[in-house]
């Protein structure tokens, strides 16, 4: 009976043996598939920084330039604000192009908007009250 007994507990005892090491292993392998996915996660976060950053001086650039070349009586270009992007549905993710395009359509309304509701004002003879040369009486 004793035998019997020696063989069950060392049956026990091996199974115990074979269960913690299949454990250890599962949690060493989790935790490499976990580390593994962060790593994915922080490439993938660090490649759209960069495009973002690399957007980011583009349209800074684009900005200087059309600053630098913009004439004074005009004003300052407007930029999206964050409500007008979240409006027009802008984001990060989308190329370069769509960003720009997004940004063309905003100020076209802009500027038109500006003309319609402030007409440049006339500096003609008329506007200041002067008869032109052929409504004078001579």
């Amino acid at each position: 009976m004793d035998k019997n007994i020696g063989e069950q507990l060392n049956k026990a005892y091996e199974a115990f043996r074979q269960a913690c090491m299949d454990r250890d292993s599962a949690v060493k392998e989790l935790q490499q598939k976990q580390t593994e996915n962060y790593e994915q996660r922080i490439r993938e976060q660090q490649e759209q920084l960069s495009l973002q950053q690399t957007i980011i001086d583009k349209l800074k650039s684009q900005l200087l330039l059309v600053n630098s070349t913009q004439d004074n009586n005009y004003g300052c270009v407007p930029l999206l604000e964050d409500s007008e992007t979240r409006k027009n549905n802008l984001t990060v993710d989308q190329p370069q192009d769509k960003v720009i395009s997004g940004i063309a359509r905003e100020k076209l309304p802009k500027v038109r908007r500006q003309e319609v509701s402030s007409p440049r004002k006339e500096t003609s003879a008329r506007s200041l009250g002067s008869p032109l040369l052929h409504e004078r009486g001579n």
